[in-house]
């Protein structure tokens, strides 16, 4: 509607009009015609008014001059419902009071009259027509004109009988109905007035010991209001042995409800921290404003509920695993996954950014799960990453992530800033963990529950490698809010999870993704380490590697003739196989593969070296020295003690001792052993006998190598 329309029933707010109060207006005849228009107050005044007639073309005029504005005016609550939602009772009293006025509001004429000529007896003759008083047929023309000529303003307005809302003025009599006894036998008190004094009371000590963090309920708050205010009231009705004069515990809980509106109870009975995270209204959602894949990234870490044990013995239980998780707040896919023996610290985290900035084929197939690229395709670097305020406050993480993506750090305390995450870790639980041995359930104990710890049979690796199936199987999994978030899974009729939502977006260039140079991410994300060029290869903490450059160069042959040297290393602590050198400092890293001699760590976490080393140096620390070598020592002292004691105090010389060794040594053999007396007779040999002894004496020459070859 144009400003310079002038309809029936339209509202408009006078501010400067010759002969007319500035107000609210409401138009009940627009004739253009014949040159007027007839106006009605509408404001709140109880005081009876009348319509007035105003020349239409200088109405026209003072809103093009800007004195009268369209104006709004709010009709009652009663008048806005349906026929079907009006009690039949109400719908009578409206039709009777319609029947009264009918005749006079179709009487254009009328209106005229009335807003024109100051006494129209036309009205009273109608009132004695119908039956009616004369006070009676004004006030519901009034109650017409006033609501916008419906049937409907002539509804009872019972909606505001009672002054609801309105607090009552209590000065001798009490509200409600009196307290009585349910026998004859004792006689109820009268009720409490309660007074201003006594809400202000109320208020305070509701503010001392109820509206607080963790305080205390309303009957000890009560409790504690009659010990402050009203002790003197209860010490004397006991000394007169009465009933004491005081607010009961239903007036202190009503006044509650009034001196404090819900929304203020609910800030009041809990902390800044906690009404943030748990109570506050959630009327938006992140992937509204981060609608596109790669917008925002989330990571967080939390310790998994499960005990798993070392690949070396079942009978070594290592606790509970870190668990880095990385996710997409647009489309809700786990863009990369780290499980470690670490806690939250830089150390894991950037392992997980490594996981989710790379290719996840090698990855998965490290831990004997066969993908192709299509089933995980998520190997970017987003355009903001939403952390923790805690590992990644760090210079490291500002010098080694920034270059790469914009850091963003939640407040303190504020799991909900990082929401999507945190609802991935509950999925992981209910969908994998919570159902494994050794699971503690997310710290549920019940008393005569078996300790976790026993039923731990799962590796490290057997671990990541179910919950690799179990990120699969979220991405792949049906989310109706994705449909709500893109129209483009509709026009390809896709199902709206993650890893859809994600390639058709990308598909249709609608994301903020940059695909991540693999060698940039390998020396910046993946932990750095000093490793050593040997004559055995390149050793890192007891294990030994090889590539074509150590081949090639011969640099073992090197390494043994003029001496070992440093290198500069990334490792990837998920397993043993591999690991990425740099000879130069000019120089990209290098993959290195595990060379035989450490095959007994092939496929195994880095961290497996770690505990085999710690259970290497247990056993030194056990056993620096065998019993029985003690045993042995003490023996040989013994024989040296009594060797000597053989000795002659004074022996012969040097000379005469060395001298003739054979020959003493031939008189010692023959002397200690058995000798054959060949005089002794002998029995006759049979023939095969003196074969084999001829053979023995046989003697074979084997052939010689030619000289020279």
């Amino acid at each position: 509607m144009s400003r310079l329309e002038i309809l029936r029933n339209s509202i408009w707010d006078i501010k400067s009009f010759d002969g007319v109060e500035s107000g609210l207006w409401r138009i009940l005849l627009a004739d253009e015609a014949h040159n007027f228009t007839i106006m009605y107050p509408i404001n709140d005044s109880k005081k009876e008014k009348r319509p007035i007639l105003v020349d239409f073309d200088a109405f026209k005029h003072a809103i093009s001059e800007h004195y009268i504005f369209k104006g709004s005016f709010k009709l009652p609550v009663y008048m806005l419902k349906d026929d079907s939602e009006i009690s039949e009772q109400h719908i009578k009293i409206r039709d009777e009071n319609y029947a009264l006025i009918k005749e006079l509001v179709d009487d254009q004429d009328l209106l005229i009259k009335l807003s024109t000529v100051r006494r129209v007896n036309s009205v009273g003759r109608h009132a004695d027509k119908v039956g009616a008083g004369v006070r009676k047929i004004h006030r519901l023309l009034k109650q017409f004109y006033k609501y916008g000529q419906t049937r409907n303003a002539l509804l009872p307005a019972y909606s505001a009988c009672g002054g609801l809302g309105k607090t009552k003025i209590v000065k001798t009599t009490p509200l409600g109905s009196p307290k009585k006894a349910r026998t004859l036998t004792v006689e109820r008190t009268n009720n409490f007035i309660v007074t201003d004094v006594d809400k202000s009371k109320f208020r305070k000590i509701l503010k001392k010991h109820y509206f607080k963090a963790h305080g205390k309920p309303l009957s000890d708050t009560y409790k504690e209001m009659l010990r402050t205010y009203y002790s003197d009231e209860i010490k004397m009705a006991n000394a007169l042995g009465s009933v004491p004069y005081v607010p009961s515990l239903r007036q202190l809980s009503y006044w509650k409800r009034k001196l404090f509106s819900d929304a203020e109870s609910i800030r009041l009975t809990t902390t800044e921290r906690d009404y943030l995270l748990n109570r506050r209204g959630v009327m938006g959602s992140a992937s509204t404003k981060w609608s596109v894949p790669g917008d925002c990234f989330e990571i967080d870490a939390t310790v998994a509920d499960a005990h798993i044990v070392s690949e070396w013995s079942p009978n070594l239980i290592l606790g509970r695993p870190t668990i880095y998780s990385i996710v997409d707040r647009a489309s809700g896919a786990i863009c990369g996954i780290n499980v470690s023996l670490f806690y939250a610290s830089w150390r894991a985290a950037r392992q997980a950014l490594a996981n989710a900035f790379l290719p996840k084929v090698s990855y998965c197939k490290e831990f004997g799960i066969d993908i192709q690229d299509s089933d995980w395709p998520i190997h970017h670097i987003p355009l903001t990453l939403m952390c923790d305020n805690g590992e990644m406050i760090g210079l490291q993480p500002q010098k080694l992530v920034v270059p790469l993506t914009e850091l963003q750090l939640s407040p303190p305390y504020r799991p909900d800033f990082k929401s999507f995450v945190e609802n991935r870790f509950g999925l992981l639980n209910k969908e994998l963990i919570h159902d494994l041995l050794g699971t503690t359930r997310g710290g549920k104990v019940v008393r005569g529950d078996k300790d976790p710890r026993k039923d731990a049979i799962y590796t490290l690796k057997d671990f990541t490698k179910l919950l690799i199936n179990a990120v699969l199987e979220l991405n792949r999994s049906k989310y109706d809010r994705l449909a709500e978030s893109s129209p483009l899974l509709i026009k390809h009729n896709l199902t709206p999870n993650p890893i859809n939502f994600w390639k058709i977006n990308v598909l249709n260039h609608k994301h903020s993704l940059q695909i991540a140079n693999e060698s940039e991410v390998i020396s910046r994300m993946y932990p750095p380490a000093k490793s050593t060029m040997t004559e055995r290869g390149i050793e890192f903490n007891g294990l030994y590697y090889s590539c074509e450059r150590v081949i090639k160069d011969n640099l073992a042959a090197i390494a043994r003739t003029n001496g070992s040297w440093k290198l500069d290393a990334r490792i990837n602590e998920n397993t043993t196989n591999y690991m990425y050198v740099r000879f130069n400092k000019n120089d990209d890293f290098v993959k290195c593969n595990l060379l035989p001699r450490s095959n007994m760590f092939e496929s195994k976490p880095m961290y497996e070296v770690e505990v085999f080393q710690d259970w290497r140096e247990q056993k030194d620390a056990e056993t620096p020295i065998t019993v029985e070598s003690i045993d042995s020592s003490t023996m040989r002292k013994e024989k040296e003690k009594s060797a000597k004691a053989t000795t002659p105090e004074k022996p012969a010389p040097f000379s005469q001792r060395v001298k003739n060794i054979r020959e003493n040594r031939k008189n010692e053999i023959n002397s200690t052993s058995n000798v054959i007396d060949d005089s002794r007779p002998t029995e006759p040999l049979s023939p095969e006998s003196v074969a084999i002894d001829s053979a023995k004496k046989k003697t074979v020459f084997l052939p010689r190598r030619p000289k020279g070859k």
